[in-house]
């Protein structure tokens, strides 16, 4: 027995060559790393072609191992852009997108030219998952038997002020509540024109909108945020002109007007995508949900 595992060990020997250096040991056996990485990905590459979406993460979660062994940060990143890609296969797009920005780190952290393309490819991903996530909304929508007569819907407003507050907050750091009375703001919103402070008139209008809106006056409202809007979008403020847009796309479901809410919203989500702001995003197909009354 003992004979024939030093007759193995001499035969390895014979295989990397006697004589070898340690170095020359070390760079065989990352020269073995490699083609085994090359091909746990390329299993993982036919498994997802067929579909198989667990055999595919069996062999990537191995050629991480590997690339985590080699301590090699451009193949981790690569190993996790794939596994994005499989779960964009199963068009599940929020573990897609995560698994691509853990990827975007990796590549940041070591200033790969791969940075930009998977940049953009997040971009692309985060769009097709909105415009999925209106599609199936505006589909549930349409199946929903509709028991109101146009341009009278009724809205549970109660339920939908609390998710456009939290949307609100999320601008304090850039337009904070201007404090006051009605009529003193309406003044403060003429000199802001007058002296062409864009910035402290979109504050003011933005206020004004939101105390309208909760007052139920909503035609007042509609008007102050629509002069909100064009300020923003001059002023390529996507956030707070997110923000207007779903107030704006309330206002249209209340008054019945469905295909502009529908693309006031559409356009909210599209600006929240831009700005990195997934939450936000969320909050709008909320407060669909509410107003058609379907299930998320």
């Amino acid at each position: 027995m003992l004979g024939n595992k030093m007759i193995s060990i001499l035969g390895l020997f014979d295989l990397f060559g006697r004589g070898r250096s340690l170095e020359d040991y070390i760079r065989r056996l990352q020269e073995l790393w490699e083609e085994e990485f090359d091909i746990l990905l390329s299993i993982a590459g036919y498994y997802l072609d067929e579909g198989e979406h667990e055999n595919a993460m069996e062999y990537l979660e191995k050629a991480f191992k590997v690339a985590v062994e080699m301590d090699d940060k451009e193949l981790e990143a690569v190993v996790l852009d794939f596994m994005g890609d499989v779960y964009l296969d199963k068009r599940e797009m929020d573990i897609a997108i995560e698994y691509f920005k853990e990827a975007f780190k990796i590549y940041s952290s070591i200033k790969s030219p791969r940075k930009a393309e998977m940049k953009e490819k997040i971009s692309e991903v985060e769009k097709m998952k909105e415009a999925i996530e209106m599609a199936e909304l505006h589909k549930k929508f349409e199946e929903t038997p509709k028991i109101f007569e146009p341009g009278k819907l009724e809205v549970d407003i109660d339920k939908i002020i609390p998710k456009l507050r939290t949307l609100l907050g999320r601008l304090e750091s850039e337009y904070k509540p201007s404090e006051g009375t009605i009529e003193e703001l309406k003044e403060a919103l003429d000199i802001a024109t007058a002296i062409n402070d864009e910035s402290g008139e979109a504050s003011i209008l933005l206020t004004l909108g939101t105390r309208s809106f909760e007052d139920k006056n909503y035609d007042d409202a509609f008007n102050y945020f629509e002069r909100a809007a064009e300020i923003f979008a001059k002023k390529g403020n996507k956030m707070p002109l997110g923000v207007v847009n779903v107030f704006l796309g309330v206002i249209h479901f209340i008054k019945g007007n469905e295909e502009e809410a529908l693309e006031n919203f559409r356009n909210a989500i599209k600006l929240f995508g831009s700005s990195d702001d997934s939450k936000a995003s969320r909050l709008v197909a909320d407060i669909c949900r509410l107003l058609y009354r379907v299930k998320g």
